[in-house]
């Protein structure tokens, strides 16, 4: 997928592919991890494929050093003897017995694990994205490799949708490399004919609207953290209600954050609500106003917090984070002892500049 390239989320707005990538590096645990080869990535997300293959080719050569690790997984067969549990059913339908035969299930050693046909997809997903031939070569010469040892890989669209690898104490060596290698399926998308390629032009509205919510929160839980913020994600709040009526408990809508930042050397808390629509609607009276509805929501998760015992509820602040293309808002003010912020995200901008929005809007 050539990073010069657009999507197109929503009517005619347009996001560059690079763009894109940096938004699903923010929302990644492989940003979260905070590795040391991330050095300069974000300034220029659309050498990031290259970068997982680098990672990823480096990783292949020092396994296949010794044989690849193999694991125990559940095997179903049909053989002439018995092993582990007899399958009945399958035995009787198709009258296993009379062949000699009987079908069983068992336990056996593979190397066709999960995490090696991560490794594996990762590898054949990358090989068109990265920009150096000689990587791309690479890369489909190690997938071949990892192939002809016993490494089945599942098809494109269903190892990005199931790419979960779970990790134990003993797993902080390959924890950076299953991670990368997981970030690295996620720089495709399936296309709208459902063809198994690897290419569309569109977006849809709800998918990007999650991963601007992910990628934020992943944002500010890094670079906010050396700054001394702590992001707390989505988390259902209390309308700390009183005097009540017996039934209001289950007629009252609920209310989730996106998430709360919190820096305790500032006496600063901020209320964030991410938004994938424009910021401004047009006037009663003409002219462009900030959209009442959203206001009024984040007013409520700020004043509904209000706690005598909680200093830093009485000063929280309110923000309403919007991405855009092309639109460039950051105007605040005060009212009931709360700062209430409106803030985009011009997504049209070069990396570096996204980045500088991200972190000019914690700003008061």
């Amino acid at each position: 997928m050539d990073p010069d390239a657009f999507v197109v989320v929503s009517g005619n707005t347009r996001i560059p592919v690079r763009n894109l990538w940096l938004l699903l590096l923010y929302a990644s645990e492989f940003y979260k991890s905070g590795s040391t080869s991330l050095s300069g990535i974000e300034e220029y997300p659309e050498r990031l494929p290259d970068l997982l293959g680098e990672i990823l080719v480096a990783s292949v050569a020092d396994r296949l050093k010794k044989p690849l690790t193999p694991e125990f997984a559940p095997t179903e067969r049909d053989l002439r003897r018995v092993r582990g549990r007899i399958d009945v059913l399958r035995t009787e339908s198709h009258q296993l017995l009379s062949r000699g035969q009987v079908a069983c299930r068992y336990e056996e050693l593979t190397v066709d694990t999960p995490r090696n046909r991560l490794v594996h997809s990762a590898l054949t997903v990358l090989a068109p994205l990265v920009a150096s031939k000689s990587l791309s070569h690479r890369c489909r010469a190690d997938a071949r490799r990892l192939f002809d040892l016993g490494v089945r890989a599942a098809g494109t669209r269903l190892t990005v949708r199931d790419t979960t690898v779970r990790f134990s104490r003993n797993d902080v060596q390959d924890r950076a490399v299953l991670l990368a290698a997981r970030l690295a399926l996620q720089l495709i998308l399936p296309n709208d004919e459902g063809t198994g390629g690897l290419r569309r032009s569109r977006l849809g509205v709800a998918e990007f609207r999650d991963l601007f919510e992910r990628a934020v929160g992943g944002f500010y839980g890094v670079a906010g953290l050396e700054l001394g913020w702590k992001t707390r994600n989505a988390q259902f709040i209390s309308w700390n209600e009183s005097n009540e009526t017996a039934g209001v408990g289950v007629m009252l809508p609920k209310m989730k954050t996106d998430m709360s930042l919190e820096n305790s050397a500032a006496n600063r808390r901020i209320i964030i609500d991410t938004k994938f629509t424009s910021a401004l609607a047009t006037g009663q009276f003409g002219g462009e106003t900030f959209k009442s509805g959203y206001l009024y929501q984040i007013y409520a998760y700020v004043r509904t917090q209000e706690n005598p015992a909680d200093a830093l509820s009485l000063s929280a602040e309110g923000m309403l984070l919007h991405a855009s293309v092309g639109k460039s808002i950051r105007e605040s003010f005060c009212t009931g002892g709360h700062r209430f912020t409106v803030a985009t995200v011009d997504l049209g901008k070069p990396a570096k500049e996204i980045r500088q929005q991200l972190l000019g809007a914690l700003e008061v």
